[in-house]
């Protein structure tokens, strides 16, 4: 559905937004697969806004949809920047067999992309380890470059514990995610009920750029047929009513902790960089409404 909504997006030429969908879907399988050819999907996709703030909202958003079901769940996060930076790092040029072998986590098939000893053990680590974001530090340290992307995973494990999920989230840089047109976070959503994920998403600016539009995007699909396989589902509380909630710079943690509360509250709301927004609730030194300045309280 990502490649129908960007196309949708470039034909209305809307660089911004946030979208939801539930609808079936068609997919190409060998004969030999055993996955659903057709399937039902839920999804969100949040165009444009701040890097950081809107792939950690992806990721809580997609825990507190399976939470309000019962379905506990945890993310693997990888990273489809970190692998193409080491690829021209180490001089790799074919993605597919290296995609293969770091998905398969297979030794063997990573010997067949490369005969470079660092670049054996840089991908070996990548492959076998799985942590938080000093994985990132350690991959970094060991290929002398990534610095930029260490930083981004700080930040964004800092605000995914400002939505209280960050003890579910793990890095596992072997996470690649099959479609090609994500270029950024990928993650893929487990829960202990399934021996494989029930959703998963990420970070795809440069699709939306190939449709013309020059925006940042990022999203989520979970698959319905899977969480009723894993719970059987509930009725979920709907609500039209949408809160905005803007935050000046290093005020986004506490706006998250502000989002929680009204989502606890079951209120909906959104969240994003403070872009000069004429209505809304304004996160800085204090919390106030936009259009009367008057202090804001939940």
């Amino acid at each position: 559905m990502t490649t129908q909504i960007a196309r949708m997006l470039a034909s209305k030429a809307k660089d911004e937004g946030r979208l939801c969908y539930i609808t079936n879907c068609i997919r190409y399988l060998e004969s030999r697969n055993l996955s659903l050819r057709e399937y039902w999907q839920a999804g969100a996709e949040l165009i444009g806004g701040e890097r950081v703030g809107a792939d950690a909202e992806a990721v809580a958003l997609a825990l507190d949809m399976l939470d309000s079901i019962g379905i506990r769940a945890s993310v693997d996060l990888g990273s489809m920047g970190v692998i193409r930076k080491l690829m021209e790092r180490y001089r790799i040029m074919d993605y597919k067999r290296l995609a293969r072998a770091i998905a398969s986590k297979s030794i063997d098939d990573l010997r067949k992309v490369t005969c470079d000893s660092k670049a054996l053990e840089t991908f070996t680590m990548l492959m076998t380890k799985r942590g938080g974001a000093e994985l990132i530090g350690e991959v970094a340290e060991k290929a002398g470059c990534l610095g930029e992307d260490y930083e981004y995973f700080r930040s964004l494990y800092r605000a995914l514990e400002a939505y209280g999920c960050a003890s579910r989230v793990f890095v596992d840089l072997s996470t690649i995610r099959e479609m090609a047109y994500y270029n950024g976070l990928v993650f893929e959503i487990f829960t202990p009920a399934l021996g494989l994920p029930i959703g998963g998403g990420g970070r795809y600016d440069a699709m939306m750029k190939d449709f013309g539009i020059d925006t940042k995007a990022t999203g989520f699909a979970l698959s319905i047929d899977l969480c009723a396989k894993a719970l059987g589902g509930s009725d979920v509380k709907k609500n039209n009513d949408t809160l905005k909630v803007y935050y000046r710079e290093g005020f986004r943690e506490k706006a998250i902790g502000l989002a929680r509360i009204l989502r606890g509250e079951g209120k909906c709301c959104t969240l994003d960089a403070y872009r000069g927004e004429r209505s809304g609730i304004l996160v800085g030194e204090r919390t106030v409404l936009i259009e009367s300045g008057e202090e804001y309280e939940p």
